[in-house]
């Protein structure tokens, strides 16, 4: 009886002894997470908003600044801004859509707007002039003008506006006038004249219908551009 009491009280100290001996559970931790990489922010695409610029002259250093890097699709200038041949370059090369931020550059519900470009590939000092003056002061009508540097440009955007509807009537001033004018007449839409007299002009338009007028700008003054333009926007 005394050695089955033995075999008892060992078993009970045993049996206490591996319960403390055996390892306590330990509350399972996360796992540290790398944190997660943050890309550089970029400039973000200005596409539905229009930046304004009201300086009084516009140089393309000077567009480079007030834009800051921003990628902006629109700008409006001031009307009576003087906007140099930088600023033109600047707004070419960034595909910058601009225009004049005045009442006239809006769209009137109650009556149609005739859309006019001019493409420039001899810009001359009177050419600039009597551009800026068309814009200012033609009311109803929707100018626009771009420099560029061939002939070879100047047929090719002339024709793929003239075809696109984009606009009513395009003027090209370059000194290879009749090279233009050739080439751009090949296109069934396009009707194209080189001129040199304003007085020609309404019938030229009666009677071959006159889309495209190329005109060599040197020499001429800033009435006699004016008066060109002026002309060749009104309705036949």
């Amino acid at each position: 009886m005394a050695a089955l009491l033995d075999e008892k009280l060992v078993a009970k100290i045993v049996g206490e002894v591996m319960h403390r001996l055996r390892p306590v559970a330990q509350p399972v931790r996360p796992e540290p997470t790398a944190p997660r990489a943050v890309s550089p922010s970029t400039p973000s695409i200005q596409s539905s908003t229009t930046f304004a610029i009201t300086d009084r002259v516009v140089t393309g250093e000077l567009l480079a600044t007030r834009l800051n890097g921003q990628k902006w699709a629109k700008v409006a200038i001031c009307p009576k801004a003087v906007i140099t041949p930088s600023a033109f370059d600047y707004l070419r090369s960034h595909k910058i859509v601009w225009h004049r931020n005045t009442a006239e550059a809006a769209p009137n519900p109650n009556k149609p707007i005739t859309r006019w470009k001019a493409l420039l590939v001899t810009a001359t000092q009177n050419v600039l002039q009597a551009i800026e003056h068309t814009e200012n002061q033609t009311f109803g009508k929707q100018w626009s003008h771009e420099l560029l540097g061939t002939a070879d440009e100047a047929v090719s955007n002339a024709t793929n506006a003239l075809c696109r509807g984009e606009a009513s009537g395009i003027v090209v001033f370059a000194e290879h006038a009749e090279l233009i004018c050739c080439r751009a007449n090949r296109n069934e839409k396009v009707n194209s004249a080189v001129v040199s007299d304003v007085q020609l002009i309404p019938a030229l338009k009666q009677y071959m219908n006159l889309n495209l007028m190329v005109v060599r700008p040197t020499g001429r003054s800033f009435f006699e551009l004016r008066n060109l333009l002026k002309e060749f926007a009104k309705s036949s």
